[in-house]
């Protein structure tokens, strides 16, 4: 089924669908209502569609106040939809939600239907949205049964089927969090032992009276009457027992709100103005706002709930969440009751307003990395201010005093011993560090001499990783047992191994005495992967550097690289289309990470297929940084008189004329792209005159609008011609022959997430199987030798 064009737009807290609509507030069998189309209730007063939770991005069908579209006064928590392609319809006479993921989800899920029945659904000015059978009005299904956290009048509160087996309860769940309609903390119910008593029940168990009814009303624990506003009215029999209510004619509207802190709201609706008061929940029988007050769950985080306050920026790292549209006391409520938030800071955007940064990662890593910039940051447990750095200094400073000429008379015995220290390091050739790990680097070599010889260990600021014995890699990959061989590039062998000590599973990459690459693409890999971290990017868990092995250790991927499933006639059937999205769109992920987010800007120059790992849930991680390119912040564009890498993969630019950049990245990926579709090798494919490579075929099929024909046949009905051919016409966008028709990989990825912007039109790609194989540079009197075994590049320099 077609992908639904997304309409959103940005209120306080949530984006809401907008777009004007029929003004009907009935969804007949042949209608459909999609994200941007809403129902209008007939005197205009409530209005139902979809709405963004701006947290998580997620979907959902609502019900919200037309005179203010922040007022959500229902929601269906149960079916979420991940995009913008939400669809509400009645099928078999049951309300039916539908996404891309082409999975029917039933709303009135416990009041179904029968497959005879005639339904339509009405959205009434009470708030309610109704299922009901068409000839007689009889009502099957009412979202008044299920509310979310919002009490209108006339919805009714209590038990229901008390002679039955199994009981039916509505209650009122709070949400998350103002952004996060996902179930909260607080449940406000009828006491199941005490059916006139009204509690508000908190998740760790706590539960607290707020109301009950005294024989003529409801007397609430936050006033003495309910004066005019609402006039409460309870039942109670053998089969059911509830509370309802309506609003006094003085109002156009009352209701009550669980709000996700704990307090109970109260809003009222006079002439289209809408007021509100809320209502701290304390226990006090005389009534009034004192007392021991129920509100968030206390923390029970190690670091404790409170906070304090630094001079500073959080820095935009991959710990660091994206700016929320909330206030900085809402800010500091979510981050309190989420132990994994470390600290939390208040942004300010001129567009967007106010809003809020959350970090996760580590408190001393955070302190270390503050941008010294104007702004406050709020960091859990604390951090140390300048009166106690102060403080500790003096704690430091008068104990040394005390003891100086007992250190005056240690130094020597200290510097003996040094020495003696540095002297065992230089005959064991190992590095030992009594106060940390030792960690490594490489040092420059301008020979492709491996070895011991080329190594320089020591400590680096930027670059440190674990370093491994020889031993201890041999032990964990059974002194390289073929059995534990899983594959053979460019750099050398790859073999499956497990460390004793803590049983992880781990990849061994031993640098061959043959091999085309050297010490050169050993430091470069590790200089950039050890400062990378993202989920799309393979992990560097260490190396060895001893005598005249090179071997880096990773973390084990158990379905290996994309090529091995792709091209293979056996495994191309595990892939289906949403895998291969998946993957897809992992790739675009690691690579946007690469050029635009991570500490340093890369340029992988190696990006294939082979490159690609596969881990246990089939998600994408790049890998082989061997070949990869460091850019600073004002570079576009490298020149290298060394060409190292795959055909079929590399830009024209950089084959021919040893130009990289971005760009050269987005080619690859483009043929990648290609490549997951077809289930073809772009080097690999050739007509019978040898000059129709998958690129050219896939252009060609293109302009015949036959695009279908290039699809894996192995896919079957398990995707969408709409996706597979806007995902061709992507691939051709970033494998054009000039690097600056193709797109960006920001471009890319907001491409892929949003299906409803068109493409542009592609230009002819770059066909290289069309060159011939030696191709001459006359500017530099160089010549390169294309390999066409899909493994690499190589030149030749003349002396």
């Amino acid at each position: 089924m077609a992908m639904f064009l997304p309409l959103i737009f940005l209120i306080s807290f949530f984006s809401f669908a907008s777009f004007s609509s029929p003004a009907t507030d009935t969804l007949a069998p042949s209608d459909t209502l999609r994200d941007g189309q809403t129902l209008v209730s007939a005197g205009g007063v409530f209005e139902l569609g979809f709405f963004i939770d701006s947290f998580s991005g997620r979907h959902y069908l609502g019900i919200w106040l037309r005179a203010d579209a922040t007022k959500v006064v229902w929601v269906d928590r149960d079916n979420p939809i991940l995009d913008s392609s939400g669809m509400l319809q009645i099928l078999s006479g049951n309300l039916v939600l539908t996404d891309g993921r082409q999975v029917p989800l039933l709303v009135n899920l416990g009041s179904l239907a029968t497959l005879t029945t005639n339904t339509c659904a009405i959205l009434l000015d009470t708030g309610n949205f109704v299922l009901q059978e068409t000839e007689t009005g009889t009502t099957i299904w009412q979202s008044f049964d299920i509310p979310s956290d919002t009490y209108l009048p006339g919805m009714k509160l209590g038990l229901f089927g008390l002679n039955r087996s199994q009981l039916s309860f509505h209650i009122l769940i709070s949400w998350a969090s103002p952004q996060n309609p996902d179930r909260g903390l607080f449940t406000l119910s009828i006491d199941r032992n005490n059916t006139k008593q009204l509690l508000v029940r908190r998740k760790d168990g706590a539960k607290m009276e707020i109301g009950f009814w005294n024989g003529n009303g409801i007397r609430f624990i936050f006033e003495n009457s309910s004066g005019n506003m609402y006039n409460f009215s309870f039942q109670s029999n053998a089969n059911e027992a509830f509370y309802t209510f309506n609003a006094s004619k003085n109002y156009d509207l009352v209701w009550f709100v669980m709000n996700y802190t704990g307090n109970l709201d109260r809003y009222f609706m006079v002439d289209g103005k809408i007021s509100s008061m809320s209502h701290a929940l304390c226990e006090d029988s005389a009534g009034g706002n004192t007392g021991s007050c129920f509100s968030s769950i206390p923390s029970k985080c190690d670091n404790g709930a409170s906070f304090s306050q630094v001079h500073g920026l959080l820095p935009s790292t991959s710990n660091t969440s994206g700016s929320l549209n909330m206030l900085i006391t809402d800010c500091e409520t979510f981050c309190k009751n989420n132990c994994s938030c470390t600290a939390f800071a208040s942004v300010q955007s001129g567009q967007t307003g106010s809003g809020c940064q959350l970090y996760y990662g580590s408190k001393q890593d955070l302190l270390k990395i503050i941008e010294k910039r104007e702004g406050l940051i709020y960091i859990r447990g604390g951090a140390p201010s300048d009166a106690k750095k102060w403080k500790l200094w003096l704690a430091v400073v008068v104990p040394l005093a005390s003891l100086l000429v007992l250190i005056l008379i240690s130094i020597s015995c200290f510097l003996r011993w040094r020495k003696r220290l540095k002297e065992e390091q230089t005959r064991q050739g190992a590095i030992i560090n009594s106060d940390r790990v030792r960690l490594f680097h490489l040092s420059p070599s301008h020979h492709e001499v491996r070895g011991a010889n080329n190594m320089e260990l020591g400590i680096h600021k930027d670059q440190e990783l674990p370093l491994f014995s020889f031993s201890t890699i041999t032990t964990a990959t059974n002194y390289f047992a073929e059995a534990n061989k899983l594959g053979e590039g460019g750099y050398g062998p790859v073999y499956k191994g497990k460390l004793l000590v803590e049983g992880q599973e781990i990849a061994v990459k031993r640098l061959s005495k043959v091999s085309r690459q050297g010490s050169k693409e050993f430091k470069n890999e590790v200089s950039v992967i050890c400062k990378l971290q993202h989920r799309n990017l393979v992990r560097l868990l260490g190396c060895c550097v001893e005598a005249e092995e090179s071997i880096l250790i990773y973390e084990y991927m158990p379905n290996r690289s994309l090529d091995s499933f792709i091209f293979d006639s056996t495994k191309q059937v595990l892939l289906d289309w949403r895998r291969r999205i998946n993957i897809i769109d992992g790739i675009a992920q690691g690579l946007l990470y690469l050029h635009k987010y991570s500490r340093l800007r890369i340029i992988h120059c190696d990006l294939k297929t082979s490159n690609i790992l596969l881990d246990s849930d089939m998600n994408p991680k790049i890998s082989d940084f061997g070949m990869a390119r460091i850019f600073g912040d004002n570079d576009t564009r490298g020149k290298t008189s060394r060409v190292v890498g795959t055909f079929g993969y590399m830009s024209p630019e950089y084959a021919m004329h040893g130009l990289f950049s971005e760009k050269s990245d987005v080619f690859s990926y483009g043929v990648i792209l290609l490549e997951i579709i077809s289930g073809e090798k772009n080097i690999a494919f050739f007509e019978a005159d040898h000059s129709l490579n998958l690129l050219s075929k896939a252009w060609n099929l293109w302009k015949e609008g036959s695009s279908m024909d290039l699809m894996d046949p192995t896919l079957g009905a398990s995707c969408s011609s709409s996706e597979v051919i806007r995902c061709i016409q992507m691939g051709l966008l970033c494998v054009q022959e000039r690097a600056m028709d193709r797109p960006t990989m920001s471009d890319v990825v907001s491409l892929l997430s949003n299906q409803s912007f068109a493409l542009p039109l592609p230009k002819e790609p770059a066909f290289l199987s069309q060159l011939s194989s030696t191709y001459a540079d006359s500017s530099s009197g160089r010549q390169r030798h294309y390999s066409q075994n899909d493994i690499t590049i190589s030149e030749e320099h003349g002396r």
